[in-house]
């Protein structure tokens, strides 16, 4: 081969190699190109992930708050029929108290009664059932009702000085308030 030929074949040889070069740097841009796109694509659908973990976690916490709230609904519930039911019992308990009362002014056997009043206390006791305590206390307007106001020197305002009517409480919950008579230093006529 001559050196003209081998000439002819570098130029050739370097053409390919430069037409090589040229579309390697062609697919190496496509490349990039594409890897852009897939990146694109990779943030997108890691947004939309975050964005559906963000509301699965709100979905999950508003699930969580509606059964607690429906729980406390449903026991708050079960608690005031229960009271209810228990305030009937509470009024019975003391026609019973009154009728025992009056059998011993006349003097007759109550014995039956007693037992009565017994269980019905120990009921009571079982599920909490507490009187409210009053002669004596402050005043409170949560758990007692003021039906008359005596004047008294002697006393601070706003002491019970006395039952109208006894009053009951379930855990924290005031089935019956106690009906009281108050105290004041002086009642202002007007």
């Amino acid at each position: 081969m001559s050196n003209e030929d081998e000439n002819i074949k570098n130029l050739e040889d370097e053409k390919k190699t430069e037409e090589m070069v040229v579309d390697l740097n062609q697919i190496s841009e496509k490349i990039q190109h594409e890897n852009e796109i897939l990146k694109d694509h990779l943030e997108k659908e890691k947004q939309n992930t975050n964005d559906y973990i963000e509301k699965w976690k709100r979905a999950l916490a508003d699930y969580e708050n509606l059964s607690k709230r429906s729980t406390l609904d449903i026991s708050n519930k079960v608690t005031n029929e229960v009271n209810k039911i228990i305030l009937n019992f509470l009024t019975v308990y003391e026609d019973l108290i009154r009728a025992k009362n009056s059998l011993v002014d006349d003097q007759k056997s109550i014995d039956g009664l007693d037992g009565i009043i017994k269980n019905m206390s120990s009921i009571f006791n079982e599920y909490n059932i507490q009187s409210i305590d009053t002669v004596g206390q402050i005043f409170n307007p949560n758990l007692h009702e003021a039906v008359s106001i005596v004047e008294d020197e002697n006393l601070d305002d706003d002491i019970i000085t006395g039952e109208v009517a006894k009053g009951y409480i379930s855990g924290d919950t005031v089935i019956k308030p106690s009906k009281v008579i108050v105290s004041k230093k002086s009642i202002k006529n007007e």
